[in-house]
């Protein structure tokens, strides 16, 4: 018969269920959001930039300094609240999703007499799943985000825009951009499957047992990169679909108001402005999306590391509180 020692799965050994993976990961993306909320705010700038306007070829830091002179530091934070929200509840939702889809799976796994570990195709389809269900829930909140970001109004207030988005489409308009959502789920998913095959493949070669902050960070960031670049015209489409949404709608035409712009559908979108501004077109503000993404996700990784490691000591002395409970009894 087992003891109740042997019964009880020693730290080393222990999971962190997919709550305090949640709860790590929202604290990571609160605190990196704050910090890089001014080069978020200034790259959804360059990329609603009309072409040939002055700010066209402006840099990351030279529009961070013209949001600066127009409405100082405030004027670089505005919609942080709803885009906090926005954020917390995306990473709480992808963590736990992600999470728990992965212990299902490798679960799965191990009843089919394989390894336990994801393969690549599992580790990119659960990633994009969880990314999927996160954006559908946070939707709404990002949307309005990004029209406060976009808006030199700074009389614009959450309500005021979640009123004028309802006004204009409906409920749905709350979930404009959600289809180029639908392609940019490969966005997180390519960003974790890199992170953690660069961090099996560094612990492997180096025999060490876990990363060091620097590492955490780096691989990170390079990560993060790496997918923006691969998937950036669609973030680029995304963000101008939320924006330029509350331009109404085009002239009358035999009578009747013409259809809105923003019912093209992704692809329409992005061949429109290929045609209008050629293949670079999509590309414009990347680097400042590359910069952004880049220390983002180092900041929220590293983070969310530190704050996993101290949930794990916590969450594992309840259970072993509940084990001993039940061996007792």
């Amino acid at each position: 018969m087992a003891t109740g020692r042997e019964s009880i799965v020693p730290l080393e050994q222990y999971k962190l269920p997919p709550v305090g993976h949640a709860i790590s990961g929202a604290v990571g993306s609160l605190i990196s959001n704050f910090i890089i909320y001014p080069i978020d705010i200034s790259t959804t700038r360059i990329q609603l930039e009309k072409k040939g306007s002055n700010s066209d070829r402006s840099s990351l830091l030279a529009m961070i300094k013209k949001i600066y002179n127009e409405g100082g530091i405030q004027g670089l934070y505005t919609g942080l609240a709803p885009d906090s929200l926005a954020t917390v509840l995306s990473s709480f939702i992808y963590f736990y999703c992600y999470s728990a889809l992965r212990n299902l799976q490798e679960g799965v796994n191990r009843s089919w007499g394989r390894p336990a570990a994801l393969n690549i195709y599992q580790e990119l389809f659960l990633g994009a799943e969880a990314a999927l269900i996160s954006r559908f829930f946070t939707s709404p909140v990002s949307n309005i985000t990004t029209r406060l970001q976009a808006s030199t109004n700074s009389q614009d207030s959450f309500a005021g825009v979640a009123k004028h988005i309802y006004k204009q489409k409906g409920i749905t308009g709350f979930w404009t951009g959600y289809r180029a959502s639908m392609v940019l789920v490969s966005n997180p998913s390519i960003t974790y499957f890199v992170f953690e095959k660069l961090k099996a493949l560094y612990l492997r070669s180096s025999n060490k047992p876990v990363l060091s902050s620097w590492h955490i960070f780096f691989f990170s960031a390079f990560a993060k990169s790496i997918a923006t670049m691969i998937t950036y015209p669609f973030i680029f489409i995304r963000a101008n679909m939320i924006a330029s949404s509350d331009k109404g709608k085009e002239p009358m035409r035999d009578g009747q108001p013409a259809e809105p712009k923003q019912r093209q559908n992704l692809f329409q979108l992005l061949r429109k402005v290929v045609e209008r501004d050629g293949p670079s077109g999509v590309y414009k503000g990347m680097r400042a999306q590359i910069t952004k993404g880049f220390f983002n996700s180092g900041i929220l990784f590293l983070i969310k590391d530190y704050v996993a490691t101290y949930l794990t000591v916590v969450f594992y002395a309840a259970y072993k509180m509940r084990q001993q409970s039940k061996l007792a009894n």
